[in-house]
């Protein structure tokens, strides 16, 4: 018997843990998720007041954490209210929870309350300790002393005594108990006299221990293992406070109690065999939520959408970790640690970024706001189309820079648009009257041309050079005309105008020759005409080689103009320029030569 007892209270202990392991799932589904904060502070509160610690313990975990699944679901709306109120997110301090604090303050109460139950529980059986150490005491003393007609009955009292008092220390229940079953055996055997009395009790004790096999054997039908555990502790306990039966049937009767209990401890290691099957289980589930979570975090993300998106999927590991149950104990503060370690790893690197994010927004506002200062500099600008390509490169600028804080993007970038509206209204305004005037200006054209061809067509031409001269400056002051249009009108009228100009030159050129020999006549008959003709000779050489440089001016610029849109009208008004410069040098040449001779 004493070597089953020994077996017995370790497979109880195992049998207890099993209970726990029970408790601890149960505790751990969501049983308040629709409670509102009130409500889970008015249902801590009651509960605090139960007699049931351990569970009210259990049930006060999960209110606490369906209550911090509610502070997590308003802290959007929160920071929401917070930026609608003109704040910066980054400033942003939860407001205080009256209800958080409540909380608090029940949980600080009933760890109290915990504690003085523990103590108490602690005194009561140190108490009963000492109550049982003097029953053993008296019981010693009854064995010792002289039988007499009260002595069974003196026995029978303690035992009853010693029955009730149930808890005491663990580490004094063996030692106990085996020094009552020794004193009580050795009571009986020492019995000298009083057989009768002695047979009585023992066929007395043979059907209270009858009816404990019995009870034990009912345990087989009981479905709840907890009750079934506590049930199998009294039955073993009163078992063992039960005086001793015949010893001819002591063997038998102890069996029968022992098959019975071996079959309700079978029933709690095959329980406790699926319990640690389907921890095991658990354990694979959730380190393979551990390497999700360790996956999403190995590569740190670089855009806001991107840290939002892991996030969520991380919310919703931990949600599914928080549904798949226990592991197996040896492991769950090892794994718990890791999950949480890559979890509050990314959230700390999450913080940095936006930290330094808003950092960078207050740097890209800066920028933005200097842009702004330049495009209000641009916008009453009079040269539209240099000032349209300065706009253009801000707006390339712009769209280089980053965000801005939240509360002063739709600001600033009014700001900019509205200095670029500006002047695009007023360019676009000007450009509007310069369509208008520019339609004047090449009717006046076409009418000077109609001048000049009525004049070609005469025969002979009659016309003076300083007719050609008035014409010439009509067409300069009859306004602006641009693009294609221009060119065209401009053509046909260099075209009429310049045969015209040539024939003059052409008739003048005669003339002036002739007029250069009589002015050289002149200064060579007059005192020191020789210097005066050095000189003029000099004038006209200095002449001649600026005439030349600004030919090389030209030809030097025409290169620059070669792929340009309108390279082909450019490039001929440039060697037209060149024709009539070296149709002078030629000119001046001749005159050059005249006085030459002179000096001869």
């Amino acid at each position: 018997m004493n070597q089953f007892s020994e077996t017995y209270h370790e497979q109880l202990n195992e049998a207890e843990k099993l209970i726990q392991l029970h408790e601890e799932e149960s505790n751990s589904k969501d049983q308040f998720s629709k409670l509102t904060k009130i409500e889970i502070i008015e249902l801590a509160e009651t509960l605090i007041q139960t007699a049931d610690i351990k569970a009210a313990y259990s049930n006060l975990l999960e209110l606490k954490e369906a209550f911090e699944k509610i502070s997590v679901a308003e802290k959007p709306i929160q920071i929401k209210e917070w930026i609608d109120a003109g704040n910066e997110m980054k400033d942003f301090v939860p407001p205080q929870d009256e209800l958080k604090s409540k909380l608090l303050d029940i949980f600080n109460r009933f760890r109290d309350l915990r504690e003085d139950e523990r103590k108490k529980a602690e005194e009561e059986k140190l108490a009963n300790y000492r109550k049982k150490l003097a029953i053993l005491d008296k019981i010693s003393s009854l064995v010792e002393s002289e039988e007499t007609e009260n002595s069974l009955k003196e026995l029978r009292e303690l035992m009853k005594e010693w029955k009730d008092i149930r808890s005491i220390p663990k580490e004094h229940q063996e030692e106990l108990s085996t020094k009552y079953k020794y004193f009580v055996d050795k009571f009986y055997d020492n019995l000298s006299i009083f057989n009768e009395l002695k047979d009585l009790d023992r066929e007395k004790n043979i059907e209270l221990k009858i009816e404990l096999i019995k009870k034990v054997e009912s345990l087989k039908e009981e479905k709840n293992i907890r009750k079934s555990l506590v049930s199998l502790n009294k039955y073993h306990e009163d078992w063992k406070n039960t005086g001793p039966v015949r010893k001819e049937i002591s063997e038998e009767i102890w069996s029968r109690f022992k098959a019975a209990s071996d079959i309700v401890l079978e029933n709690v290691k095959q329980q406790k065999s699926i319990l640690d099957e389907k921890r095991k289980h658990n354990l694979e589930k959730k380190q393979l939520l551990i390497e999700k979570a360790e996956a999403e975090i190995a590569v740190l993300p670089s855009s806001i959408k991107d840290w939002q998106a892991i996030a969520k999927k991380l919310d919703n590991y931990f949600e599914d970790w928080k549904k798949i149950g226990p592991v197996p104990t040896e492991v769950n503060e090892e794994i718990w640690n890791r999950f949480q370690n890559a979890r509050n790893t990314f959230f700390n690197e999450r913080k940095a970024f936006f930290k330094d994010l808003n950092s960078a927004k207050t740097d890209n506002l800066k920028r933005k706001l200097e842009l702004c200062e330049k495009a209000e500099l641009l916008k009453s600008s009079e040269e539209f189309t240099k000032t349209s390509d300065q706009l253009q490169i801000l707006q390339e600028d712009w769209k280089k820079i980053g965000p801005v804080p939240e509360d002063q993007n739709e600001i600033v970038w009014k700001r900019f648009r509205e200095a670029f509206d500006f002047f695009y209204e007023r360019r676009n305004k000007w450009f509007d009257e310069r369509k208008k005037q520019e339609s004047g200006s090449a009717k006046a054209k076409e009418l000077i041309i109609e001048e000049l061809n009525a004049i070609s067509i005469q025969n002979p031409p009659a016309f003076q050079f300083s007719d050609l001269k008035e014409i010439q400056q009509k067409w300069n002051n009859s306004g602006f005309v641009s693009g294609k249009k221009f060119h065209t009108l401009n053509t046909k009228f260099q075209k009429l105008i310049d045969p015209l100009f040539q024939s003059l030159r052409d008739q003048n050129n005669s003339d002036r020759e002739k007029s250069v020999r009589q002015f050289v006549g002149a200064l060579s008959d007059s005192a020191d005409g020789k210097g005066k003709l050095a000189n003029e000779e000099r004038r006209l050489r200095e002449t001649i080689k600026k005439i030349e440089d600004e030919i090389s001016v030209i030809e030097n610029n025409k290169g620059f103009f070669q792929h340009s849109k309108n390279a082909e009208s450019v490039l001929k008004q440039f060697d037209e320029k060149s024709k009539k410069l070296q149709d002078q040098i030629i000119r001046l040449k001749k005159e050059l030569e005249i006085f030459k001779q002179a000096k001869k």
